[in-house]
């Protein structure tokens, strides 16, 4: 009985050790694992993750034997192509980095099965203290494929230097940007209060329409293809295409960012990492300057809708590789969440804390001391989403990046026509029902 007790009970003592300090005796300080590194986090040579790399090599990484190398540094749009490149073994592209990040997309483009399992290297308890959905989007077949140390949802960015002074004179206030019914109505305030300006742009637009869609109680997708027929989808839709034709809608192709700082549209709707690139001022086409001030708001949602945001963000991904770079991986991966490193790292990037106890903690004074008005003012929504809404996890899946970019080119495409045509004028039910669907038509045409 005792020889069989112990033979049930040794692969529990063996992976607990495992787990814990067994495993550095894949590591040497004598002889350090190198890992080479590629993120999106600022780039440039002095990025806060190039800060926080350097310190892991100096402190942990020295005491245990690691080094981290930057070796490529990027952008949320472009890291995609030069890792599947790599992935593909594409001449010129070079190998995959021994650790990486990126998103569900790329991902499932190179094979979740060629990634390693974080939760070889992270225990139960360890994985309560992350915020459940951050750890959710990252699982593939079971597997903890993705490891976040960073994310990011959405906001709405409000120039408050003249929306106050909107504001005084028509009494339409912050309040009225909590839904989109109020967000319609500001719009169309503000387009004759301006003479003919647009009130607001999205970055985007798919995500309008998908999470109001669902937000409402309906279905965005049929299986892989857009659901036209969701009341709920189309009643947003004709919404949105109604100020769009009636010149509430900001349509140049540019990021919100930039259109507010040029003062061509009032707020904006896009990833809370936006806050890194908003200026201090507004610079007007006759070169004349006015001082930038921001309001932060959650983005609005329709009147009896749920509370959901869009879980955004990167997360860092290990290819297979020996245990020594595996473990070696996960130590630097773990350290980089530890709160100490964690929130010092996402105050100076605009994105969200990883774990739970972290989004009580960012709002002390202590934490927010020395960081800009606009800083402070964003974690104070940041604080508001994680207490009061679910965040949404976008269903990726083969081929939604090309959905995705088809919706987007399309819905824009198609208001510009009817604009030109019928733009100006207050569009009937008649004209909603035919661009509706007009769209239909064109994202199902092969």
């Amino acid at each position: 009985m005792f020889a069989r007790f112990f033979s049930l009970l040794l692969p529990v003592v063996c992976t607990a050790l495992l787990l814990s300090g067994c495993r550095d005796s894949l590591l040497d300080p004598g002889s350090p694992v190198r890992l080479s590194f590629w993120h999106v986090y600022g780039a440039q040579a002095d990025s806060p993750m190039n800060r926080l790399v350097e310190r892991f090599n100096l402190t942990e990484g020295k005491e245990k034997g690691i080094i981290v190398n930057v070796t490529s540094l990027s952008n949320t749009v472009a890291i995609h192509f030069p890792l599947v490149a790599a992935a593909k073994g594409e001449p010129g592209a070079g190998v995959l980095p021994d650790i990486f990040v990126t998103y569900p997309k790329t991902v499932l483009t190179i094979g979740p099965e060629r990634f390693a399992d974080w939760n070889e290297h992270i225990s139960p308890e360890e994985r309560k203290t992350f915020v459940p959905a951050f750890l959710e989007e990252g699982v593939f077949n079971g597997r903890q494929v993705m490891f976040p140390v960073a994310k990011s949802s959405r906001a709405l960015f409000v120039n408050a230097t003249i929306f106050d002074r909107f504001s005084a004179e028509t009494g339409l206030t912050y309040d009225d940007l909590i839904t989109w019914e109020g967000m319609f109505k500001a719009a169309e305030a503000y387009h004759r209060w301006s003479g003919g300006k647009a009130f607001f742009k999205y970055d985007e637009w798919m995500h309008y329409s998908l999470l109001n869609t669902v937000a409402l109680g309906g279905e965005f997708f049929s299986g892989r293809k857009v659901n036209f027929d969701s009341p709920q989808f189309a009643s947003v839709w004709k919404k949105l295409a109604r100020a769009a034709l009636s010149g509430h809608v900001c349509m140049l192709n540019c990021f919100s960012t930039a259109a507010m700082t040029v003062g061509e549209t009032l707020c904006g709707v896009e990833s809370t990492a936006s806050i890194l690139y908003f200026k201090d001022f507004m610079t007007f086409p006759d070169n004349t300057h006015l001082p930038l001030k921001l309001r932060i708001l959650p983005v609005p949602r329709f009147s009896g809708a749920k509370p959901l945001t869009i879980l955004a963000g990167s997360s860092l991904c290990m290819p297979k590789s020996t245990k020594a770079k595996e473990y070696a991986a996960s130590v630097f991966a773990r350290w980089l969440t530890k709160e100490e490193n964690n929130v010092p790292f996402v105050l100076a990037t605009g994105y969200l804390p990883v774990k739970g106890e972290a989004f009580s903690h960012i709002i002390k004074a202590d934490s927010l001391d020395g960081l800009e008005d606009k800083a402070q003012e964003l974690y104070k929504t940041v604080n508001r989403l994680h207490r009061e809404y679910s965040f949404y996890k976008l269903p990726f899946f083969d081929g939604y990046g090309e959905l995705e970019k088809k919706f987007c080119e399309e819905q824009m495409a198609l208001f510009e026509r009817w604009i030109a045509s019928h733009g100006g004028t207050e569009p009937s039910e008649e004209t909603l029902d035919a661009m509706f669907r007009e769209f239909r038509e064109c994202m199902e045409r092969p």
